[in-house]
Protein backbone atom coordinates (compact mmCIF):
# COMPACT_ATOMS: atom_id res chain seq x y z
CA UNK A 1 0.00 0.00 0.00
CA UNK A 2 2.92 2.35 0.63
CA UNK A 3 4.04 1.99 -2.98
CA UNK A 4 0.51 2.93 -4.03
CA UNK A 5 0.81 6.08 -1.92
CA UNK A 6 4.07 6.91 -3.67
CA UNK A 7 2.47 6.46 -7.08
CA UNK A 8 -0.49 8.64 -6.07
CA UNK A 9 1.82 11.36 -4.71
CA UNK A 10 3.84 11.26 -7.95
CA UNK A 11 0.66 11.56 -10.01
CA UNK A 12 -0.53 14.50 -7.91
CA UNK A 13 2.82 16.24 -8.41
CA UNK A 14 2.83 15.61 -12.17
CA UNK A 15 -0.70 16.96 -12.50
CA UNK A 16 0.26 20.03 -10.44
CA UNK A 17 3.35 20.71 -12.59
CA UNK A 18 1.32 20.33 -15.77
CA UNK A 19 -1.42 22.70 -14.62
CA UNK A 20 1.06 25.20 -13.17
CA UNK A 21 3.18 25.42 -16.30
CA UNK A 22 0.39 25.26 -18.89
CA UNK A 23 -2.75 26.91 -17.49
CA UNK A 24 -1.84 29.16 -14.59
CA UNK A 25 0.49 31.56 -16.47
CA UNK A 26 -2.63 33.09 -18.05
CA UNK A 27 -3.74 34.17 -14.56
CA UNK A 28 -0.45 35.84 -13.61
CA UNK A 29 -0.45 39.14 -11.73
CA UNK A 30 2.89 41.00 -11.93
CA UNK A 31 4.45 37.79 -13.24
CA UNK A 32 3.31 35.75 -10.21
CA UNK A 33 0.92 32.80 -10.36
CA UNK A 34 -0.43 30.31 -7.87
CA UNK A 35 2.32 27.86 -6.92
CA UNK A 36 0.23 24.71 -7.24
CA UNK A 37 3.21 22.38 -6.84
CA UNK A 38 4.15 24.01 -3.54
CA UNK A 39 0.55 23.63 -2.32
CA UNK A 40 0.57 19.90 -3.16
CA UNK A 41 3.95 19.55 -1.42
CA UNK A 42 2.60 21.28 1.69
CA UNK A 43 -0.46 19.01 1.64
CA UNK A 44 1.74 15.91 1.37
CA UNK A 45 3.91 17.19 4.21
CA UNK A 46 0.82 17.82 6.34
CA UNK A 47 -0.59 14.41 5.44
CA UNK A 48 2.52 12.27 5.96
CA UNK A 49 5.19 14.21 7.87
CA UNK A 50 8.52 15.94 7.23
CA UNK A 51 10.21 13.09 5.34
CA UNK A 52 7.37 12.80 2.85
CA UNK A 53 7.19 16.60 2.59
CA UNK A 54 10.90 16.93 1.84
CA UNK A 55 10.94 14.10 -0.70
CA UNK A 56 7.76 15.33 -2.39
CA UNK A 57 9.20 18.85 -2.45
CA UNK A 58 12.42 17.69 -4.01
CA UNK A 59 10.59 15.61 -6.64
CA UNK A 60 8.06 18.34 -7.44
CA UNK A 61 10.77 20.98 -7.56
CA UNK A 62 12.91 18.87 -9.85
CA UNK A 63 9.92 18.42 -12.16
CA UNK A 64 9.49 22.21 -12.20
CA UNK A 65 13.20 22.68 -12.82
CA UNK A 66 13.14 20.56 -15.97
CA UNK A 67 9.64 21.30 -17.29
CA UNK A 68 9.50 23.77 -20.16
CA UNK A 69 9.75 26.77 -20.15
CA UNK A 70 12.40 26.41 -17.40
CA UNK A 71 15.01 29.12 -17.87
CA UNK A 72 17.06 28.66 -14.71
CA UNK A 73 19.64 26.31 -13.25
CA UNK A 74 18.15 22.93 -12.37
CA UNK A 75 17.87 22.24 -8.67
CA UNK A 76 16.75 25.64 -7.46
CA UNK A 77 13.07 24.76 -7.15
CA UNK A 78 13.99 21.31 -5.86
CA UNK A 79 15.86 22.83 -2.91
CA UNK A 80 13.22 25.48 -2.24
CA UNK A 81 10.29 23.08 -2.28
CA UNK A 82 12.14 20.40 -0.30
CA UNK A 83 12.59 22.91 2.52
CA UNK A 84 8.95 24.02 2.28
CA UNK A 85 7.71 20.42 2.40
CA UNK A 86 9.95 19.62 5.35
CA UNK A 87 8.67 22.65 7.27
CA UNK A 88 5.05 21.69 6.55
CA UNK A 89 5.75 18.17 7.79
CA UNK A 90 7.34 19.53 10.96
CA UNK A 91 4.26 21.65 11.59
CA UNK A 92 2.18 18.47 11.27
CA UNK A 93 4.49 16.70 13.74
CA UNK A 94 4.26 19.57 16.25
CA UNK A 95 0.46 19.59 15.97
CA UNK A 96 0.19 15.81 16.37
CA UNK A 97 -2.03 16.22 19.43
CA UNK A 98 -4.77 17.42 17.10
CA UNK A 99 -5.41 18.35 13.51
CA UNK A 100 -3.94 21.50 12.02
CA UNK A 101 -6.91 23.86 11.76
CA UNK A 102 -7.79 26.06 8.80
CA UNK A 103 -5.82 29.01 10.20
CA UNK A 104 -2.82 26.76 10.80
CA UNK A 105 -3.01 25.47 7.22
CA UNK A 106 -3.23 29.02 5.84
CA UNK A 107 -0.22 30.11 7.93
CA UNK A 108 1.69 27.01 6.83
CA UNK A 109 1.00 27.85 3.18
CA UNK A 110 2.14 31.46 3.67
CA UNK A 111 5.31 30.30 5.47
CA UNK A 112 6.02 27.72 2.75
CA UNK A 113 5.47 30.35 0.03
CA UNK A 114 7.87 32.72 1.76
CA UNK A 115 10.53 30.05 2.29
CA UNK A 116 10.33 28.73 -1.27
CA UNK A 117 10.43 32.18 -2.87
CA UNK A 118 13.30 33.44 -0.70
CA UNK A 119 15.36 30.26 -1.20
CA UNK A 120 14.71 30.33 -4.96
CA UNK A 121 15.80 33.99 -5.17
CA UNK A 122 18.81 33.43 -2.89
CA UNK A 123 20.10 30.54 -4.99
CA UNK A 124 19.51 32.66 -8.09
CA UNK A 125 21.61 35.45 -6.59
CA UNK A 126 24.37 32.99 -5.73
CA UNK A 127 24.33 31.72 -9.31
CA UNK A 128 24.21 35.26 -10.76
CA UNK A 129 20.78 34.88 -12.35
CA UNK A 130 19.95 38.25 -13.94
CA UNK A 131 16.21 37.61 -13.49
CA UNK A 132 16.45 37.87 -9.67
CA UNK A 133 15.26 41.28 -8.49
CA UNK A 134 15.29 41.65 -4.71
CA UNK A 135 13.53 45.01 -4.88
CA UNK A 136 10.29 43.31 -5.98
CA UNK A 137 10.43 40.45 -3.46
CA UNK A 138 7.88 41.97 -1.06
CA UNK A 139 5.28 42.60 -3.73
CA UNK A 140 5.82 39.20 -5.32
CA UNK A 141 5.64 37.49 -1.92
CA UNK A 142 2.36 39.22 -1.08
CA UNK A 143 0.77 38.24 -4.40
CA UNK A 144 2.14 34.69 -4.17
CA UNK A 145 0.89 34.24 -0.60
CA UNK A 146 -2.58 35.46 -1.55
CA UNK A 147 -2.77 33.22 -4.60
CA UNK A 148 -1.43 30.23 -2.68
CA UNK A 149 -3.87 30.57 0.22
CA UNK A 150 -6.80 30.74 -2.21
CA UNK A 151 -5.48 27.70 -4.10
CA UNK A 152 -4.88 25.84 -0.85
CA UNK A 153 -8.55 26.15 0.10
CA UNK A 154 -9.36 23.68 -2.67
CA UNK A 155 -6.17 21.66 -3.14
CA UNK A 156 -5.11 20.78 0.42
CA UNK A 157 -8.41 19.17 1.53
CA UNK A 158 -8.49 17.22 -1.73
CA UNK A 159 -4.92 15.92 -1.35
CA UNK A 160 -5.48 15.09 2.34
CA UNK A 161 -8.64 13.17 1.44
CA UNK A 162 -6.87 11.22 -1.31
CA UNK A 163 -3.93 10.35 0.94
CA UNK A 164 -6.27 9.23 3.76
CA UNK A 165 -8.06 6.88 1.39
CA UNK A 166 -4.89 4.83 0.95
CA UNK A 167 -3.92 4.01 4.54
CA UNK A 168 -2.55 0.47 4.98
CA UNK A 169 -4.59 -1.77 7.25
CA UNK A 170 -1.75 -2.05 9.77
CA UNK A 171 -1.82 1.74 10.30
CA UNK A 172 -5.57 1.99 10.82
CA UNK A 173 -6.62 2.36 14.41
CA UNK A 174 -9.25 -0.03 15.64
CA UNK A 175 -11.67 1.46 18.12
CA UNK A 176 -12.51 -0.79 21.12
Amino acid sequence: MTSLRIVIAALLLMIAVTVQTSMLPQLAVAGVTCDLVMIVVVALGLARGPEWGAIAGFAGGLLLDIAPPADHTAGRWALALALSGYIAGMIRREASAGPVGPLGVALTVVLAAAVSLVVYCATGSLLHDPAVDWSELGVRLGIAAGYDVVGAIVVIPLVLWVMRRFVPVRERRVLP
